[in-house]
């Protein structure tokens, strides 16, 4: 068969892609036919087009340099040759079985940066612009000659997988073409040979002789269609009125089955389609459509269909049917690759799907594993997933096995030797056993193995993306086998489906974990300890159990900060959440609840135990060294208040409240020492706790922005504490302390809330800002006063309390909550509009 490059390829497409190929690496190259008529051309550097070609002399380097690639291009795989120019060009031919179908040029490149002397003195020479040619000189990609040759041979592949793929097409076109044409002379012939007969008939000797010339032409007809169907790249059989007659050699190829294990079209049903509803529903189906088109004279429908072949495998096909007199003939088209590619495909979106969902690892993996077990139904596979410890592996999906096999294996040790799941974890290399009663691997597993009737073990270990071992998918088979190419295609394949949604499910736990955790120590941040204290406290409520919590503060931890740094005062934290940790029970809710304060909720733990567990761990603390970055190991001490749920009502604001009092009072005692609430209740006097000014929170306070309302309220108590230390009596540095962190925090306030309204656009910004900065002055203005006595304590709360909290934060800050409340509801009418589309 005669064909050219240009009938194997779509040039058009080649070249859109080589285009595509050279905008995205920048590599050039010319494609020429076996005539050297260009089929492409791209990226030929200026350098060339615009100075070499253009001058005779330079010119005529060139194509000495092109003659000199065209008269050694059959001297190897590829030829480079120096043009005197100063540039270098590459060939290579392009074959297909053996013919030289075209030549990739690649040209015009440098293997070192460019020597701009050698270029200058050459444009000198022959009169080029100087800056024009260096700066095309410039342009001139610089490619190592070690990768010249695998760039060549990239473009070589595509262009001679394209062809192969046109030759393929066309070699199945013509004999798809020389069928029908055989087809159509043979009903022909047999019309022909009848009327023959017919007119024939009154003459006895005659019709015997023409019947036996009829006979042998006929035999060697069939002959001759046989001998061109067994070349016929597509499976091929016929069969007459219920038997199967012939096929050819590609059909025995791709399912096994011979004449003689197939002799009518029942058996070959029985066989090829197993399962009796799919036989009588879709097969049944297509018969009926076969007989009634031989019946109308139209066509018959082509059958898209999987096949189960001789040895248990499954193909997918398309059958397509035509009539021949009373013969019907069947051609087998084998898709199967395409199916799989498809079924891939459906499964990678499934998967992607699932992910997007939100849907459980368990699903995911138990989707992965269902979709590899539906290409091939001799398979059954399993994921396992490696142990939070690192050294087992555990069920992650197997819904194909046995349960007791499941569980038998649950828990694997992760080593060589170990099964083929354990040996592939272990090794990080792909495990094949053929068969498991005489691997050594499966000494200790070949009993159970052999129950679930397991007799092959193929493994496969799962990657991250940065190479980590996250488990193992694994292939059973039930008989001893090695794996094919398509196994091993599907093996790799799941394996990476597996190692995304693993990864996937692995950063979501991970980035769900960060938003609950202190990134320093690991205990549980504020928000998240607020949220777990709040059902402990429910539970002790709703069941009438004892509570505690511990509002714990480091001592002088500022001055570790400031002499031994930052870094110090880091790992001193982290040394203290250790100790909590081991020395608290496991049922404690632990968290960090700011800079160097922790806090700590004992559920069904009174008064009492709530006091010896905190002196115990105020003791730990204290006899644990601590390292700094130099120089000896330090201690450090902590002082604890508690506060214990009572009989009374009590949010959990009010026991954090009772145990940060608790703590005042330790503080200020001396430090390193554990205070109960009753010892805040004694060291204020009966009298001073009847007269107690407090500020309360209520809810009708709220605004219904969550950062406003957290911060009110933490006005609230840090005004409450400033009231505390002074009924109770402080001294004077410890209230300037509690005085000086209120300011602090009344600053910072303002400035974050004047930022939330000035995104909601409140159109009072100006004057509530102005407001602040009046009254911030002012709160400095009495402090100083007061530091210097020159201020009464009370004259100082009740600026903060009238002024302050009922002036300005309960009457003027109202002024901004009907903008707020219409942020909230455009937002939530945005988010409904997104949902919606």
């Amino acid at each position: 068969m005669d064909y050219r490059f240009t009938d194997l390829v779509d040039a058009e497409g080649l070249h859109n892609m080589l285009q595509s190929l050279y905008e995205a690496t920048g590599i050039m190259h010319g494609l020429t036919d076996a005539d050297n008529h260009i089929i492409s051309a791209v990226g030929w550097e200026e350098a060339c087009t615009n100075f070499h070609r253009a001058h005779p002399c330079t010119n005529a380097r060139c194509l000495e340099s092109n003659c000199y690639l065209a008269e050694h291009l059959g001297e190897g795989a590829f030829v480079g040759s120096a043009c005197t120019n100063g540039l270098m060009d590459y060939a290579t031919p392009i074959v297909i079985e053996g013919r030289h179908l075209a030549t990739l040029y690649f040209g015009q490149v440098l293997h070192e940066p460019p020597d701009l002397e050698f270029f200058r003195r050459q444009a000198e020479q022959f009169g080029f612009d100087e800056e024009a040619y260096l700066a095309a000189i410039r342009k001139v990609p610089v490619i190592p000659k070690e990768r010249v040759e695998p760039i060549m041979a990239f473009y070589v592949q595509l262009a001679q997988m394209l062809a192969r793929s046109g030759l393929d097409r066309l070699r199945q076109r013509e004999a798809e073409r020389g069928l029908e044409d055989l087809n159509r002379n043979l009903a022909q012939r047999i019309e022909e040979r009848t009327a023959e007969l017919a007119a024939k008939n009154d003459l006895l000797w005659l019709e015997i002789a023409e019947r036996r010339r009829a006979e042998e032409a006929l035999y060697a007809s069939q002959q001759q269609i046989k001998a061109i169907l067994d070349s016929s790249p597509v499976g091929i059989g016929w069969a007459g009125d219920g038997r199967i007659e012939y096929l050819n050699h590609k059909f025995t190829e791709l399912f096994g089955y011979r004449l003689e294990d197939i002799p009518t079209l029942e058996a070959w049903y029985q066989r090829a389609y197993p399962d009796e509803k799919f036989r009588n529903e879709i097969v049944g189906k297509w018969t009926r459509a076969t007989i009634a088109a031989k019946e109308t004279g139209t066509e018959v429908p082509p059958l898209e269909v999987p096949v189960t072949c001789k040895n248990g495998a499954v193909r997918h096909v398309v059958i397509a049917a035509t009539w021949i007199g009373d013969y019907l003939l069947a051609n087998f088209s084998d898709i199967s690759d395409r199916w799989r590619a498809e079924q891939r495909y459906r499964s990678h979106n499934a998967t992607l799907e699932l992910i997007a969902k939100g849907a459980s690892l368990q699903q995911i993996l138990s989707a992965i594993v269902r979709n590899a077990e539906a290409q091939d139904p001799r398979l059954i596979c399993s994921i396992l997933l490696v142990d939070a410890d690192g050294r087992h592996l555990r069920t992650g999906a197997a819904p194909g096995l046995p349960e007791f096999y499941n569980q038998a294996v649950d828990g694997i040790e992760i080593g060589k030797g170990i099964g083929s799941c354990g040996t592939a974890a272990a090794t990080l290399q792909r495990v094949i056993v053929a068969d498991v009663q005489t691997h050594p691997y499966w000494e200790k597993f070949k009993e159970i193995a052999a129950r679930a009737g397991l007799a092959s073990c193929w493994s496969e270990p799962i990657l991250s993306s940065k190479g980590r071992l996250l488990g193992t998918f694994a292939i059973y088979h039930g008989q001893p086998c090695t794996p094919d190419d398509e196994a091993l295609q599907l093996i790799g394949y799941a394996a990476n489906l597996a190692s995304i949604a693993i990864e996937h499910h692995q950063t979501q736990d991970e980035l769900e974990r960060q938003a609950h955790t202190d990134f320093l120590t690991g205990l549980a941040n504020r928000r998240h300890f607020i949220k777990l204290a709040e059902v402990e406290l429910a539970r002790a409520r709703r069941y009438g159990k004892p509570l505690s919590l511990f509002m714990i503060d480091v001592d002088h931890f500022k001055a570790v900060n400031d002499s031994l740094g930052h870094d110090t005062g880091d790992r001193v934290l982290q040394d203290i959440a250790a100790a909590l940790v081991q020395t608290l029970r496991t049922t404690d809710v632990i968290g960090r609840f700011g800079g160097e304060e922790f806090a700590v909720v004992l559920p069904d733990t009174p008064a009492t135990q709530a006091g010896e567990a905190a002196e115990r761990l105020r003791r730990t603390i204290a006899a644990t060294d601590m390292q700094g970055d130099s120089g000896p190991s330090l201690h450090t001490t902590v002082s604890v208040g508690v506060s214990t749920l009572t009989d009374a009502p009590a949010d959990l604001n009010t026991l954090l409240k009772h145990a940060d009092d608790a703590l005042y009072i330790a503080k200020n005692g001396g430090r390193n020492q554990v205070r109960m609430i009753f010892d805040v209740q004694q060291r204020i006097g009966a009298d001073a706790v009847a007269n107690f000014i407090k500020l309360t929170w209520h809810g009708g306070y709220a605004c219904g922005h969550p950062k406003i309302d957290e911060q009110h309220q933490a006005l609230f108590r840090r005004i409450n504490d400033l009231l505390a230390s002074t009924v109770a009596d402080c001294p004077p540095d410890r209230v300037i302390a509690v005085l000086d962190s209120l300011i602090a925090e009344v600053v910072r306030h303002f400035r974050d809330e004047e930022a939330v309204l000035q995104e909601i656009g409140f159109p009072g910004l100006t004057r509530h800002a102005a407001i602040h900065r009046q009254l911030a002055d002012r709160a400095t203005e009495l402090t100083l006063r007061f530091r210097k006595d020159k201020l009464a304590i009370g004259d100082l709360l009740r600026y903060l309390t009238y002024e302050l909290v009922a002036g300005h934060m309960l009457k003027e800050d109202r002024e901004y909550y009907p903008y707020l409340l219409q942020a909230r509801q455009n937002s939530a009418d945005l988010s409904r509009s997104e949902s919606i589309e």
